[in-house]
């Protein structure tokens, strides 16, 4: 019976990413540094309010794109902490991320179309270009020259299926920015060769150092012709919630309802309501947020820059690092594993996020100083084994 299951499912390839969290969950004394969730919960005054709605009543079908209040609250905080000056008209609440993801692939893709996609890359990017028909097509970037997307590697990437450049920044999985001069460039790139653009902005709320957020979305040209994804997982530590949402022109985010009416009906009530409460609350609580995941950052930075054999670069967004072990070992998904059964510590390997990033491992700091101090002196321990069986290996002893 599995010759039932279709060509496209069977092209899937396991999540690397939830096998960690799997094998994980059969062992003791684990420190995960695995999946990238907040470990903060939802404000309770979030929850209270949403769970007082829900009392009231709100647990219907709402319209498809979201409740009219909470999308003149999404309109007012995107206007208001991005500048981004969206209508109402233009903004579609959505189940998840993901949520938004599907639709607009589902929209603008026909069969054949290519999307170019900055390598390395959230791994569920291609499952969900191929199931609207589409092509993933990766842009490869190195830790050589800070993960950055050039124009000039995304214009030899270009062919006469190209249609869509996708941009994720802050960037899962390497923790960095897009610098300002490179989204212009790629602004001006894509209005010349008339692409859309998608960009995943769902760490907007998560940068550091005193940085604001930065938008393609405000180049000159690109209202037209760009979509943003956002969330209200990471930023509010909403991730059970499963509440996302898109913004761009008028004319796609229609169409995007109108794939949403079909696939989802509409975005869960009571999580609608949950996020209605989320943007209403106190902007300290989300900036006390990122200020931890800051401190963890620098606790992360500092002692990963004192260990033999490894490179990397400062994170300046979200809450991942990328380290490149190529010194220590040429296999980091052995490495991962390894380190797992040997010292309880789950990190992901690089090679789940494509070609580009096989030499590193993503390390989400997604636990407190004091659970991270303990990940990083296993880290700092195993790497140290490594590296002797390393040299053991090439005296032949």
């Amino acid at each position: 019976m599995q010759t039932k299951i279709a060509d496209v499912v069977r092209r899937i390839r396991p999540s690397v990413i939830r096998d960690m969290a799997l094998r994980a969950e059969k062992l003791d004394h684990v420190i995960s540094l695995g999946i990238g969730e907040p470990d903060f919960h939802t404000a309770p005054e979030i929850s209270r309010l949403a769970l007082q709605d829900a009392e009231s009543g709100y647990t219907h079908y709402t319209p498809s794109k979201g409740y009219g209040d909470l999308v003149e609250a999404l309109c007012e905080y995107l206007n208001r902490y991005f500048g981004h000056g969206v209508s109402p008209e233009q903004i579609a609440v959505t189940s998840g991320g993901m949520g938004a993801l599907t639709a607009y692939f589902r929209v603008v893709l026909n069969p054949g179309d290519e999307v170019l996609v900055p390598e390395p890359y959230f791994p569920s990017y291609r499952p969900q270009i191929e199931w609207a028909g589409g092509q993933l097509v990766p842009v490869p970037t190195s830790f050589e020259q800070g993960f950055v997307l050039t124009p000039e590697a995304v214009e030899r990437a270009i062919t006469t299926r190209t249609k869509v450049l996708m941009i994720n920044s802050p960037h899962n999985p390497t923790g960095l920015i897009t610098p300002p001069e490179i989204l212009d460039d790629l602004a001006r790139l894509a209005e010349e060769k008339d692409l859309l653009v998608l960009s995943d902005e769902v760490y907007d709320r998560l940068v550091f150092d005193g940085r604001r957020h930065d938008s393609i979305f405000h180049r000159p040209g690109m209202r037209e012709r760009t979509t943003v994804l956002g969330s209200f997982s990471k930023s509010f530590a909403m991730t059970g919630w499963r509440l996302g949402y898109a913004f761009g022109p008028e004319w796609l985010i229609k169409e995007m309802v109108k794939v949403l009416a079909h696939y989802t009906s509409c975005p869960p009530s009571v999580s609608q309501r949950a996020g209605l409460a989320a943007l209403r609350q106190d902007a300290s609580l989300v900036d006390a947020m990122a200020a931890e995941f800051q401190t963890r950052r620098d606790l992360l930075y500092e002692k990963l820059c004192h260990f033999p054999g490894v490179k990397i670069h400062k994170p300046t967004g979200a809450f991942y690092a990328f380290p490149n072990l190529e010194a220590i070992t040429d296999n980091t998904e052995q490495f991962a594993l390894d380190l797992l059964y040997e010292e309880q510590v789950v990190v992901i390997p690089g090679g789940a996020f494509g070609a580009s990033g096989q030499k590193c491992v993503r390390m989400a700091f997604t636990v407190d100083c004091d659970r991270l101090t303990e990940a990083l002196d296993r880290f700092s321990r195993f790497i140290t084994k490594q590296m002797e069986r390393k040299k053991l290996r090439r005296t032949g002893a």
